[in-house]
């Protein structure tokens, strides 16, 4: 599924620079809302196949690992990011948009106590992503919500970290169940009430469905589906339907609506969490597809940075083909040395950790 994640983070990247010759391919919100179906995919299969989710251990080896997944990039590009802020202040270039000066002049001035306080909040956020009063405070984004803008969804995608273990534990019947009862109880009950402010916790929530859609593709299709052989044309066939599907997504008239939650086109998830099985069986084994897929996160958590490096050359400071592509290309470049330099020793330390625990067991 790395054709997936690559074209997924390509999205992102051309939406927020821009446009390649007035052709979108998928909006931001689906394209984060896919990663979500796909991360709980990779969730259920790596706890099911790589680590025993009944014992204690495999739990926390499991978490380590996804931290060390996460984290040394995203620390990285955090520390970068602020230099290239420091540095602007200092050398008074673009102090406008400068996140620093942003972030003192929107800040919380009514006292010295609450200054601090929410500036040690917004330190220890860009920071961990998870140590925040914002599970209990609803979000304020006038100041600055991360440094690193689209780490929000990183927030997001630990908290399933967290959840994932326990809801493999569950059986089919009662995972079953516990998704029921989060549909009926979230968007049933708390969303039309408004029970929940716009904090994390609600983030969180919000985003839960795809993060189920995508652990009951692998329990029960996939699972199933594994049983039967299933000719290759078949496979293949929906495979390429699906990549076609997807680059002629925004052509597709008359997309279905779910209000309830808050959901554009119930219709493309649906498509995906059926597709996810087959497009597994068609790309696990093949290395050009797994390559491809080595350059989705680095692409996501690097193009930001790399675009608004890009847009402090004044004849960079405006839209244009020319510029979304300029930082693709730079993107591409950067995210390779961070795979060669960075993920790869990093990916190998994280396989001997899992294989020296499966021989301890």
């Amino acid at each position: 599924m790395g054709t997936l994640r690559f074209i997924f983070a390509l999205c992102i990247l051309i939406l927020h620079s821009g446009q390649i010759f007035n052709f979108f391919v998928l909006n931001s919100t689906v394209a984060v809302s896919s990663f979500f179906v796909i991360s709980g995919f990779f969730m259920a299969l790596i706890l099911d196949n790589k680590y025993n989710h009944t014992k204690k251990n495999h739990t926390f080896l499991f978490w380590s690992n996804r931290f060390l997944r996460i984290f040394p990039l995203y620390w990285i590009t955090l520390v970068i990011t602020v230099i290239f802020i420091v540095l602007k202040l200092v050398l008074h270039v673009g102090t406008s948009d400068n996140a620093i000066a942003h972030y003192v002049s929107w800040s919380p001035h009514t006292s010295v106590f609450f200054f601090g306080v929410n500036l040690i909040n917004y330190i220890f956020r860009n920071i961990t992503l998870l140590i925040t009063i914002d599970y209990l405070r609803a979000s304020n984004n006038i100041s600055g919500y991360l440094l690193v803008q689209q780490a929000w969804t990183l927030q997001i995608e630990l908290l399933f970290y967290v959840l994932a273990p326990f809801l493999t534990r569950l059986s089919k019947k009662l995972f079953l169940g516990v998704f029921i009862c989060y549909m009926i109880v979230f968007w049933g009950i708390i969303t039309p009430l408004h029970l929940i402010p716009l904090t994390l916790i609600n983030s969180f929530l919000r985003n839960l469905v795809f993060f189920f859609l995508g652990m009951m593709s692998y329990r029960f299709l996939y699972k199933n589906l594994h049983m039967i052989t299933l000719h290759p044309h078949i496979i293949k066939s929906v495979f390429f339907a699906f990549l076609i599907y997807l680059l002629f997504y925004n052509l597709v008239p008359d997309k279905v609506t779910l209000p309830i939650l808050d959901i554009t086109d119930p219709f493309y998830y649906v498509i995906l969490t059926f597709s996810l099985p087959l497009i597994f069986f068609q790309t696990s084994a093949s290395l050009f597809d797994n390559f491809l897929g080595k350059f989705s996160y680095p692409i996501y958590i690097l193009h930001f940075f790399i675009l608004k490096l890009l847009s402090n050359l004044p004849y960079l400071r405006y839209d244009s083909y020319s510029k979304t592509i300029l930082v693709a290309v730079v993107t591409l470049i950067a995210s390779y040395l961070a795979i060669k330099f960075i993920e790869t020793p990093i990916n190998r330390y994280r396989q001997k950790r899992t294989n020296n625990l499966a021989l301890a067991s």
